[in-house]
Formats: C-alpha cells, structure tokens, sequence
C-alpha cells in the first residue's frame, strides 16, 4: 500500500538521481543540503507505469488529482501531479509519521509553495523538555536554521504553516512545560 512515507522516499531516491541537477543547483543556491536534512525531488512521475488500484492509492492520499486535459490514447487518464517538478518537505505527526508535504516548486516563471494539507510539523515535533523554541515562517527558513547548525540542546525550530500558527503549534507550545522563550522570526 503506497503512504506518505513510502512516496517520500521515492522522492529522497529523486534528488540524489544524476539527473536531478536542477534541483540540486537550486538547493545549493538557497544554502540547502540534501545530505543533511529530509529533502525529497518529486519529477512528478512516481505514477507512470503504477496500476489503476496504486494510482487510486495516490488520490486518495491527495497527490494525483484526475484532470480532463486531453490524452494520446482514450484508455489513458490525465492526472494532475501535487508538487510536479518540486522540492518535498515531510510534515510529521507526533508519531512522526509523515501526514503532510511542503512542496517548492522552483522552477516556474514564479516560484510556487503548496501544502498538501493543513496537517503535521515541520520538522518534527520538539522534545518535551525544550526550553527555547523558534517558529519559523516558512519550511524554507526552518530548514535553514536547521541546517546552520546553531540550535542548542533543548532548542528547537518548528515551520509554522504559510506564517500561520495553527491548532497544532498551539498544542506543541502547550505540551512544552519547560518552554522558557519562544522566539518568533517575520518576513
């Protein structure tokens, strides 16, 4: 059965691709490193050659779409790709089971972010016993600071969602009982 998680690692198997240089060019460009954090590549091919039962799998999951766009062979289906040609972030429940994707697709005339759903953490949800948490604007910014290197022990960064605090960031900031300062980072 095709999940998230088993999606997202095709997407991981996507970036280190020798074809994927394009994306790699553009990581490099924004200071991101694949090697260091969860950062998948989506060509927007993971359906081709998958049965029908596979693709409903997808549609369920929300990242095929069907569309009417017309199609060489009428037995085929045209199927509208969720982060097609984009960089894929995983969002986490607290199980840290990936609920969630960021996708950056970079390579438009404008650049374009979407989220799958309004669900999961990025990157993961914060140890109990963090004292110091950041929240970042985007997924972008979160993985920088993640990547800098600079958290301490007991410090964390978590992406709010398109610069919204949701329900489930309010949650973390209460499950944290030895939070003494949240630091919140504007665009």
């Amino acid at each position: 059965m095709e999940t998230l998680e088993t999606l997202f690692r095709s997407f991981e198997t996507g970036i280190r691709s020798a074809k994927a240089l394009k994306p790699k060019e553009y990581l490099k460009s924004i200071g991101l490193e694949y090697s260091d954090i969860r950062i998948g590549f989506n060509s927007g091919q993971f359906h081709h050659r998958k049965t029908l039962k596979t693709k409903d799998q997808f549609e369920k999951l929300g990242v095929l779409t069907k569309s009417d766009v017309a199609v060489r062979d009428d037995s085929m289906t045209a199927y509208t790709v969720f982060g097609r040609y984009g960089l894929i972030f995983p969002l986490v429940n607290q199980e840290k089971n990936i609920v969630n994707y960021y996708a950056l697709r970079f390579d438009l005339d404008e650049q374009k972010q979407e989220y799958l759903n309004s669900e999961g953490i990025y990157p993961a949800y914060p140890h109990p016993l963090t004292k110091k948490l950041y929240l970042a604007p985007t997924v972008i910014e979160c993985a920088s600071l993640i990547q800098s290197k600079v958290l301490d022990q007991r410090e964390a960064v978590i992406a709010l969602h398109d610069g919204e605090l949701l329900e489930q960031h309010l949650e973390i900031i209460r499950s944290l009982y030895e939070l003494e300062e949240i630091i919140i980072f504007k665009r």
